[in-house]
């Protein structure tokens, strides 16, 4: 099957939904709206040779483009920035980077941004901690005259511009690949991140949804937990007292629970997750990682870059614009678009 050819599959049956999903998400007090269950409409999508590919514009004057991020305790987000920084570079325009107290503190993301907005920057790249709480001041920044980038996590405002990849059929990839693996039967368990961030709602949704096409294939829990994997491994131990098999695990970010953090007892365990890094890198080779859903958040940065620079140039851009939502196991590794498009530069410095 064509890469193509499984992303219309997983496409068309977007809509199902049958009493397993349903009962697991209700069990949980998971619910969802229609949007957050519906792949993203893109204007633009991108293929994984596309992103090798890109290069930013050149700036018609000297800008200076904002970052706004939730934490900078977050692998993806360091990714995002390293991206970011090889972008501005390339172009010759200026960043400024600035930090809230982590997703579930949206708050203080929407101080920070205020706060950079004084600097009067001529454009703003933000990955928004709230979809709901960021908006209107997004709206804002873009009625006061500047443009704005989302990158990586989509806010609800209608206006922005936004780069990001599609949670929701990520995570019907996630269910497809543990549907294939477990097509006679198992139980595990989604490690299912921040329960406000619009990135790990889509990505559960995508999953339950696309599970109910395996009957055999059990969901025993979602585990929702902030970006910190001493609190993921806990809530994940925690849960396995109640569900002892756990024959699989669907990490909607490898960073909420490692592959190597996984007690020994579960070492049978099957393991899959977004994000490419260092870490499930390392699990791929080893072989306690089956299956990883890149979400590229060095290409993100890096495009997002060039998507603020074409607007400040005066250029029309596609509102919104997709990253590839493709699969990989260890055979990829030896593409070196993979890794280039997901993992910072070994002697990079992430923000503090």
């Amino acid at each position: 099957m064509t890469c193509k050819e499984y992303t219309i599959r997983l496409a068309a049956a977007a809509a199902v939904l049958s009493v397993a999903s349903i009962g697991t998400a209700a069990a949980q007090g998971l619910t969802f709206t229609d949007e957050e269950k519906t792949p993203l409409a893109c204007d633009r999508k991108f293929s994984v040779a596309e992103l090798a590919e890109y290069a930013p514009p050149k700036p018609n004057e000297s800008y200076t483009i904002a970052i706004s991020v939730p934490s900078f305790a977050n692998p993806y987000i360091q990714a995002l920035i390293y991206g970011a920084e090889v972008a501005a570079e390339e172009a010759g325009v200026t960043l400024a980077v600035g930090a809230g107290r982590g997703f579930m503190d949206p708050a203080s993301q929407i101080t920070q941004l205020e706060n950079a907005l004084t600097q009067r920057p001529d454009a703003v790249l933000i990955n928004p901690a709230d979809p709901a709480g960021l908006a209107l001041a997004i709206d804002d920044a873009i009625a006061a005259g500047t443009p704005v980038v989302e990158v990586g996590t989509l806010s609800a405002s209608e206006i922005a511009t936004k780069l990001v990849q599609d949670d929701y059929m990520i995570g019907r990839s996630a269910a497809q690949g543990v549907g294939e693996a477990f097509a006679d039967g198992g139980q595990g368990i989604v490690m299912g991140g921040p329960a406000n961030a619009s990135w790990s709602r889509r990505r559960v949704a995508g999953f339950l949804d696309g599970i109910v096409e395996f009957p055999n294939v059990q969901v025993n829990a979602v585990v929702n937990t902030d970006i910190d994997p001493q609190e993921g491994l806990t809530r994940f131990t925690n849960t396995t007292q109640a569900h002892p098999q756990v024959d699989w695990v669907y990490s909607t970010g490898s960073f909420l629970l490692a592959p190597q953090s996984i007690p020994e007892e579960f070492s049978e365990t099957r393991y899959f997750a977004g994000g490419l890094t260092p870490v499930t890198i390392d699990a791929l080779n080893a072989g306690s990682a089956d299956v990883i859903l890149p979400d590229f958040p060095v290409s993100v940065g890096y495009i997002g870059v060039g998507l603020a620079i074409a607007k400040l140039n005066g250029e029309e851009v596609p509102q919104r614009n997709c990253i590839p939502d493709d699969t990989m196991t260890v055979s990829d590794l030896s593409e070196p678009v993979w890794i280039e498009t997901s993992v910072v530069a070994e002697d990079w410095e992430a923000p503090q």
